[in-house]
């Protein structure tokens, strides 16, 4: 069974008219909407002219510290400055945490936005929300996640799916499910495909691209052309099927038939020195396997740094002594190393692969966290300033474009809110983000993000 975001597809299993048209109709709104090739005759959308062809983003679920990692401030009281040390990198003026020793020699590489900053609301939900999506909302008006909008507008480039995400979907982080990365009103042939398997496993292998046990390849040719059998009855005795055809079902079979497709996930083509260096862990792994998806033909693939924040070693930095008891220790230990390496192993392939030129890296999370450490000595959920980052493609490197007070407040500088960084990846993919639509509610036509570009981060 295939997982297509939440449809499962029982490609093997047989395929009902009831339930192929349940999955199809859910696509219908957002295949109404003009093709690429619409968009680029209204000038709407400019791929050619674009620099960036590509995205990878990186989403640490529980959000870092952000006095303990990209905004340090060493000359703040104790209890702001928290425990680390601040060190120099290849851009002078900018230090970042001692324990991002490789991050540091690449900072000339690298744009850090250090006044993000927004006011709706501190659960680690609403900040995936807006920084997955450029919207907050709630279960009656579901936005859709960024690479589902890339998905929407410029479509498949190979037999892979144009957004992945890896190695799953963000479960429960402690209000609700709406994280922000599913396709929404966009439906279900622009859902993300969900990895759903740990690529740092030894046995790794993506079971939804293998044909069952039991099935020959001969009976899942007969199955596919049952479908086409089905969509020639359909378009025959209801034309609002004719905008269905690129449903989950279709997006399955081809991934079932694609040798292509099943190469791009076969982690053991890679050299065991190469698999080192990023480090044999789900993150590192993960950022591996997306420059290979990238380098597959993928369009967009975020990478979730952990998919709760319960009962194990991440971001969440509360110090609590129950089940969100990350501290310092876990900073120095496990989630910074494992970063740094990852990450900078990830841009550096990139780059030798030819591919950093026209692929941009996203490193982006829910928040910051708390300016005084609280009692137990960790820090707590804190949207009023943060820092995240980009690099590759044609984003300009070396520089820290905001800034914070002294202690790491609010922003100081240039404020910056979520659905400016989203704009900037969409503008510098060559979306005129004034003239590229996307359904909003009863079909009415609005923009994708009501934001402008951060003009500073462009070269």
């Amino acid at each position: 069974m295939l997982n297509v975001g939440k449809v499962n597809v029982p490609v093997c299993h047989g395929v009902t008219r009831r339930g192929f048209l349940q999955v199809g109709a859910t696509g219908l709104t957002g295949l109404s909407l003009p093709n690429l090739l619409n968009l680029e005759r209204a000038g709407a959308v400019e791929p050619a002219r674009a620099r960036i062809r590509n995205c990878i983003t990186i989403f640490l679920v529980g959000s870092p510290g952000h006095l303990d990692t990209w905004d340090m401030k060493p000359d703040a009281p104790a209890e702001v400055r928290g425990k680390f040390r601040p060190i120099r990198t290849s851009v002078p003026g900018i230090q970042i945490c001692e324990h991002f020793p490789l991050m540091a020699r690449m900072m000339h590489k690298v744009a850090l936005i250090r006044s993000l900053h927004y006011r709706t609301g501190a659960t680690h939900e609403n900040g995936q929300r807006w920084m997955m999506t450029a919207h907050d909302f709630n279960a009656d008006s579901v936005k859709p996640h960024s690479g589902s909008v890339i998905s929407r507008v410029f479509g498949p480039r190979s037999e892979l799916p144009p957004n992945v995400i890896l190695p799953g979907p963000i479960g429960n982080t402690g209000a609700g499910p709406l994280h922000g990365q599913t396709s929404g009103y966009l439906g279900s042939a622009h859902e993300p495909f969900f990895l759903n398997a740990d690529p740092a496993q030894a046995n790794f292998r993506v079971a939804d691209l293998e044909v069952p046990s039991g099935q020959s390849g001969t009976r899942l040719d007969a199955r596919h052309r049952l479908l086409a059998q089905i969509d020639d009855l359909q378009r025959r005795t209801d034309s609002r099927t004719t905008q269905m055809h690129d449903s989950a079902y279709h997006r399955a079979f081809r991934l079932l038939t694609s040798a292509r497709a099943r190469a791009a996930f076969d982690l053991s083509r890679e050299p065991d020195r190469l698999r080192d260096r990023y480090g044999r862990n789900t993150f590192g792994q993960s950022c591996l396997l997306a420059r290979r998806l990238i380098e597959g033909g993928v369009r967009y693939v975020t990478v979730n740094h952990f998919d709760t924040v319960f009962n194990l070693s991440c971001w969440d930095m509360h110090a609590d002594g129950g089940g969100l008891n990350n501290t310092y220790l876990d900073y120095e230990r496990h989630l910074c190393p494992q970063f740094d390496w990852g990450f900078t192993a990830l841009i550096e392939d990139l780059e030798q692969k030819g591919l950093l030129q026209d692929t941009v890296v996203a490193v982006l999370s829910e928040f910051g966290r708390t300016p005084r450490l609280n009692a137990r000595g960790g820090r707590d959920h804190y949207p009023d300033a943060w820092t995240n980052f980009l690099c590759g493609a044609n984003i300009r490197g070396g520089q820290a474009i905001g800034s914070t007070d002294r202690i790491g407040s609010r922003p100081h500088n240039f404020p910056i809110e979520p659905p400016q960084v989203l704009a900037s990846i969409y503008h510098g993919m060559g979306i005129d983000l004034d003239n590229t639509m996307m359904p909003g509610p009863g079909d009415r036509p609005i923009r994708l993000v009501e934001a402008e570009p951060i003009r500073q981060l462009f070269a």
